[in-house]
């Protein structure tokens, strides 16, 4: 391979990791968002005096996550995702050289049955609708904070196996969720 190819690739796969970067922080806020708005016993009056907003809103932040989600784990070989990432350092270990291929591919398949629950989610309800969809499989809570954790993990083996960074996937505006609700008491 000539340098010039190899640099080209070196860009593509450096593009790739951002790409994932950007569709994992997106997943964490909506998700974040999304869990800061459900209805407790701090905030549920707040919640029901203004749920045209937030009803909606909250909707709108899960399934935008479920989207994001969906996003970095597409099997498409054209789509910026997670696999085609993997399919990279399979054919040039040398982007990220310390990185088992085969146990990360190993740790994706451990999630596919949620992955298949979350994109089930994705196309019957979230991007699409499905008027024969009546019952989607259920995703929990606890199980879509364990995925995005495992997600962004994976990430950064792989990022700092590549040029020895590590993200934080909580932006710098994570409370402001927070702050809204305690105006709003």
């Amino acid at each position: 391979m000539d340098e010039e190819s190899e640099q080209t690739q070196i860009s593509e796969f450096k593009s790739l990791l951002e790409e994932l970067r950007k569709q994992l922080v997106d997943a964490q806020t909506h998700f974040d968002i999304w869990e800061k708005l459900w209805p407790t016993e701090e905030n549920v009056d707040i919640i029901n005096s203004y749920k045209g907003f937030f009803l909606p809103t909250r909707n709108a932040h899960l399934d935008r996550f479920f989207i994001k989600v969906s996003n970095v784990v597409d099997t498409d070989p054209r789509s910026p995702s997670f696999y085609r990432v993997l399919k990279m350092l399979a054919t040039k270990a040398d982007l990220a050289p310390t990185i088992d291929v085969q146990s990360l591919r190993n740790r994706l398949k451990r999630l596919k049955n949620l992955l298949r629950r979350i994109k089930q989610y994705r196309n019957k309800r979230a991007a699409h609708w499905d008027t024969d969809a009546i019952e989607l499989d259920p995703v929990h809570v606890g199980e879509s904070r364990s995925l995005l954790e495992e997600l962004e993990s994976i990430y950064n083996e792989i990022n700092s196996a590549h040029n020895r960074n590590v993200w934080s996937f909580k932006m710098s505006q994570y409370r402001d969720t927070d702050r809204l609700l305690s105006r709003l008491r």
